[in-house]
């Protein structure tokens, strides 16, 4: 029985301590600094400085991709419409106005003929495509020449 009575001897004298804070150099409870309560929300803050720099970002790309997609339906237009030009230039069977059917090869590929020129067998246009980027009206162009081979190569 000794030994179960100092088992809960430590048991009393443990308890209590166990549920005491200890303070700092015996001083009382912890009081806040008044610089802490300025402090209060700041990580919201920054959270949300954080979100709208990735928007902004984000938008940014999204323009970028809308300017390289009409870039690249632009040079597709032009060079589908170089390719018709010079077929009905070089056709022997159905001659046709070169820059008509430029136009028209333009047109379906949803661009507008810039200029078209005929220098000999080649023809050169220039097409252009609008896009609306982040609101604004822009145009994307690209010309493209198209012709003959002037001597006969090795094939792919």
């Amino acid at each position: 029985q000794p030994r179960l009575r100092l088992h809960r001897a430590e048991r009393a004298m443990s308890a209590p301590t166990a549920n005491r804070r200890r303070h700092p150099a015996g001083r009382g409870p912890r009081r806040r600094r008044p610089a802490d309560e300025g402090e209060r929300g700041s990580g919201t803050v920054l959270v949300l400085g954080v979100i709208g720099v990735l928007l902004a970002l984000a938008v940014g790309v999204v323009a970028l991709i809308q300017a390289q997609a009409a870039a690249g339906r632009a040079r597709l237009a032009a060079d589908l419409a170089a390719l018709g030009g010079a077929t009905a230039l070089n056709s022997i069977t159905a001659p046709a106005d070169p820059c008509a059917v430029a136009g028209g090869v333009a047109r379906a590929n949803g661009a507008a003929l810039g200029s078209c020129t005929v220098a000999g067998e080649d023809v050169v246009v220039e097409a252009a495509v609008r896009v609306q980027v982040l609101g604004a009206g822009r145009t994307a162009t690209a010309a493209a020449r198209a012709g003959p081979v002037d001597a006969p190569g090795p094939g792919p």
